[in-house]
């Protein structure tokens, strides 16, 4: 289990592990890229297994538990013994959720750009309101005036904006 960007990601990932253990009988998947509660991309795969009764348990445990752009994949062997649909849906649900126990999440915030256009003067005193919003810098362009490039959280934009008009900068705003 573990972070992923996109659908190819994963696919890279899960070829890595489809070569390193080539003699398992499954390797079930699932993935969900972006937020969970609406998710950009959403799969599952038993990979042999019943259907049903691999990939689904294990993506419906990382939508229930809120985890966006993650992939798992549980390797399987199988030694003999048949578990039934029910019993192989404990299993995956189960080796995701071990998984889950031993990693540290951390919170998605999606970030938004702005270029801010302002006078010379005024540059010094945006750049800390950016890193005082928890956004950064990323780029300028100098001419007449000066344009910056902000990265900020998109749950804060609103009122970084709100402190430049309140502190009288002369700035125009324009999102990417």
């Amino acid at each position: 289990m573990g972070p992923v960007e996109d659908k190819a990601d994963f696919q890279q990932q899960l070829n890595v592990v489809r070569t390193q253990y080539p003699d398992a009988t499954h390797h079930c998947t699932a993935l969900v890229i972006g937020n969970p509660a609406n998710p950009e991309v959403m799969l599952s795969d038993d990979d042999g297994e019943p259907g049903g009764s691999a990939g689904r348990p294990m993506l419906e445990l990382l939508l229930k538990q809120e985890i966006g752009n993650v992939g798992a994949i549980v390797t399987r062997y199988f030694g003999g013994t048949k578990l039934g649909v029910g019993g192989l849906m404990r299993a995956y649900r189960g080796a995701v959720g071990a998984a889950l126990q031993s990693v540290e999440l951390t919170t998605f915030i999606p970030l938004r750009q702005v270029s801010v256009t302002c006078d010379f003067a005024q540059e010094s005193r945006l750049r800390f309101l950016a890193d005082q919003y928890g956004g950064k810098c990323i780029d300028a362009v100098y001419s007449e005036k000066v344009t910056v490039q902000i990265e900020l959280p998109e749950d804060r934009l609103a009122a970084f904006r709100k402190q430049l008009v309140a502190e009288g900068l002369h700035i125009s705003m324009a999102e990417e």
